[in-house]
């Protein structure tokens, strides 16, 4: 289905990776008891959902690209906001209102160039593609809190 959309390969597979975990929470939850479809279906109901709040965001996205940030930047964290510019403490705020968990994530993974392997490891995941997946939503959460603030 992601390849209708014309996503790229490391976001569709995040999304599956997503829908995964969704159909599990809510089947620990027990909220599929009462399924109405089969399973393969919600679950496919899920990615499109997912998929659907991908594009959506990707249309409102007029804010500040992740990926067009370097790490010069986010290092430049630790001095005072009179030298920074207008995107770079618009950054800091963003990278600042991230929990704990998803700081530690980006630091190891970004910072001090760890795999996950090594993360997972370190912050005792039971699980790379938990990790994978967590790893991801920290990066939306950066990306939409950058969106919002601009």
């Amino acid at each position: 289905m992601a390849n209708q959309y014309q996503l790229p390969e490391e976001v569709a597979l995040d999304i599956y990776q997503d829908s995964m975990v969704a159909l599990i929470e809510n089947a620990r939850k027990n909220k599929i008891d009462d399924l109405q479809s089969s399973i393969n279906t919600y679950l496919i109901g899920i990615g499109k959902f997912m998929i659907y709040n991908y594009l959506n965001a990707q249309k409102k996205n007029k804010g500040i690209n992740i990926d067009e940030i370097n790490q010069d930047e986010l290092l430049n964290f630790s001095t005072n906001d009179e030298s920074l510019n207008g995107r770079e403490i618009a950054l800091k705020k963003a990278y600042e209102s991230l929990g704990e968990q998803c700081r530690k994530i980006l630091n190891l993974f970004y910072f001090e160039n760890k795999k996950l392997e090594e993360i997972q490891q370190i912050l005792r995941y039971e699980n790379k593609d938990v990790l994978k997946s967590q790893k991801s939503r920290c990066i939306s959460h950066l990306k939409k809190s950058l969106n919002h603030k601009k």
